[in-house]
């Protein structure tokens, strides 16, 4: 029987090999079109080479913001309890050092504390939990944009809320739903009316846009055996995983369009014709020994002077040559994660006040006398 997983294993290893050997040869070639060509502009293409040399921008006299949020949640016998907190932060350096740093609303504020009546589905929790996590990010990034008005304001994730289906106007979803909309749209709002640059960060993206453009735009005009190889290879591929091989450090990727099709988008076409065509999206490798992260930006003009802004005030906030994700964020993560201890004090809290209701009772799974 060990023997049997062992060969599965070892076949498993050796397609990965393979696959992964195959990658890296498609980054090499994207190098060598990048070197010996320019692209052609459309639609699609905004810009005439693929990977783009960035230099880091001085910080002195910097003002940059970066908004995170936290989520703990927990289904009970009658309610569900959700607790989120969003933390705003904002660097201000000197020189090329950090001179002060400020917090909104606090430096670690208390949670807040939230309870579901309604009888969601496990699946609708799930998703209620996530957009009024996404509520509580967008609303307090845009009161820290009103009230330090920072050149650029990074988001721990990106700018567009999480793909979800749209819930009819019957769901017991569609109330907080809607509440998400406005609270992203009002966020676009504010950036544009204080000119703040608004760009999400993505450090783990599952995207393939990049992998779709090289394939229409680039490979589907080639023929031969070898052309479809990485055609089919492409259609397997993470962004980020062939970028990883295409891209060096302190480069970025050409920009693209967050979505081919906003207008049929299942969110962005939420927020509006001109909203929706005004995302965009490019990769950008901070860390030596990391992968590229992804950078989704708002923005109606000049795209790559701001793709290029931001680049270039991301790499020096990027100092760990393991982790590329820029120091606002990490200090924004930390003081705005929570613990499962933050929720078991809201739930002892509540069972003092209330005492062992029905609707209170643990699920069995976590009251089991075994």
């Amino acid at each position: 029987m060990m023997k049997d997983f062992l060969e599965m294993t070892d076949e498993i290893a050796k397609r990965i090999s393979e696959t992964e050997n195959q990658r890296s040869k498609i980054g090499k070639f994207l190098r060598e079109v990048d070197s010996a060509t320019n692209l052609t502009l459309g639609t699609e293409i905004f810009e005439e080479k693929i990977f783009q040399k960035i230099n880091p921008v001085a910080l002195d006299g910097l003002r940059v913001g970066g908004v995170d949020g936290g989520l703990v949640k927990q289904s009970l016998h009658g309610i569900d309890l959700i607790l989120t907190r969003a933390v705003g932060v904002l660097f201000e350096f000197k020189g090329d050092k950090l001179s002060d740093a400020k917090y909104y609303p606090q430096s670690i504020p208390s949670p807040i504390p939230n309870i579901v009546v309604d009888p969601f589905s496990n699946l609708e929790f799930e998703v209620n939990s996530n957009i009024e996590r996404m509520i509580t990010e967008a609303s307090t990034a845009a009161e820290f944009v009103e009230k330090f008005k920072p050149e650029i304001l990074f988001m721990h994730g990106s700018i567009v809320p999480h793909y979800t289906d749209k819930p009819s106007k019957t769901s017991l979803l569609f109330p907080s739903y809607q509440r998400m909309i406005e609270a992203y749209v009002h966020l676009f709002s504010i950036c544009k009316d204080s000119n703040t640059i608004l760009a999400g960060v993505i450090e783990d993206s599952r995207g393939t846009r990049f992998c779709e453009i090289v394939n229409t735009q680039l490979i589907s005009k080639a023929e031969g055996e070898i052309a479809n190889n990485i055609k089919i290879i492409l259609n397997q591929t993470k962004d980020t995983n062939l970028l990883s091989y295409a891209l060096q450090t302190g480069e970025r990727s050409l920009l693209f369009k967050y979505s081919s099709n906003p207008e049929n988008h299942p969110i962005l076409n939420e927020f509006g014709g001109q909203v929706a065509n005004q995302i965009f999206t490019f990769y950008l490798k901070t860390a030596e020994f990391d992968r590229p992260i992804r950078v989704d930006f708002f923005a109606n003009q000049g795209l790559t002077p701001i793709a290029n802004r931001i680049s270039s005030i991301l790499l020096p906030l990027c100092g760990h040559s393991g982790y590329g994700i820029p120091s606002v964020l990490i200090e924004a993560d930390q003081r705005a994660k929570l613990s499962e201890d933050d929720l078991e004090m809201f739930y002892q809290d509540l069972i003092n006040k209330t005492g062992n209701l029905p609707g209170m009772f643990l699920q069995r799974r976590e009251a089991r006398p075994f």
